[in-house]
């Protein structure tokens, strides 16, 4: 609310009523208060206009362009690192709407170098038409050549673990949400593993 007051003083705009912080504050409950004074911060150095939640979630988050490109690059090096061989799963179902678009994620671990700036504007382009997709509407991971090789011979003991690949933007964004959820004495069942 003091953040709000001040910018609303800065433009010289009335002070926003109680409704109207209490949807600032909703609306922007999964970003930590650090993070909203810097894009609080950024737009008053950009724009003459008073902040709305999306300007604030933008400058925090980034363009929808500037995430797609961080997707591509988080999609390139898990495909590096992982190959077709193990079965993958991102923390972002955007990407999986993407990878599922283009033909899987072994057609993807497949590419050429001479197909690389055709995929990745393709990439670029599925990511923002699947930028309000969520879990339902996707496959919840990618199968790998041996998670299917052993399935398909009966050696499901000898499946390999899925690998979760997420990055530490993802992981403080849980975090701050699970301390949220234990402030607002939710039962969130099992927090890590104890150690």
């Amino acid at each position: 609310m003091a953040i709000l007051t001040l910018v609303a003083d800065t433009y010289g705009q009335p002070r926003l009523n109680e409704g109207a912080v209490k949807l600032y504050f909703k609306v922007l409950s999964d970003y930590s208060l650090d993070d909203i004074s810097r894009a609080v911060i950024e737009h008053l150095k950009q724009s003459p206009y008073m902040p709305k939640p999306c300007d604030i979630i933008s400058k925090i988050d980034g363009s929808i362009d500037d995430k797609a490109i961080r997707a591509w690059h988080k999609l390139l090096k898990a495909i590096s690192k992982y190959g077709v061989y193990d079965s993958v799963k991102f923390d972002d179902p955007i990407i999986h709407f993407c990878i599922d678009r283009m033909g899987g994620w072994g057609r993807l671990c497949g590419m050429t170098e001479d197909e690389l700036p055709f995929r990745e504007k393709d990439f670029r382009e599925l990511y923002k038409l699947g930028r309000s997709v969520d879990w339902d509407h996707v496959p919840v991971y990618f199968c790998g050549f041996h998670e299917r090789n052993n399935r398909m011979g009966g050696y499901d003991e000898f499946i390999p673990s899925l690998v979760e690949i997420s990055d530490d933007e993802t992981k403080k964004l849980m975090a701050s949400k699970i301390y949220k959820q234990l402030g607002e004495g939710e039962d969130i069942g099992e927090v890590g593993d104890g150690s």
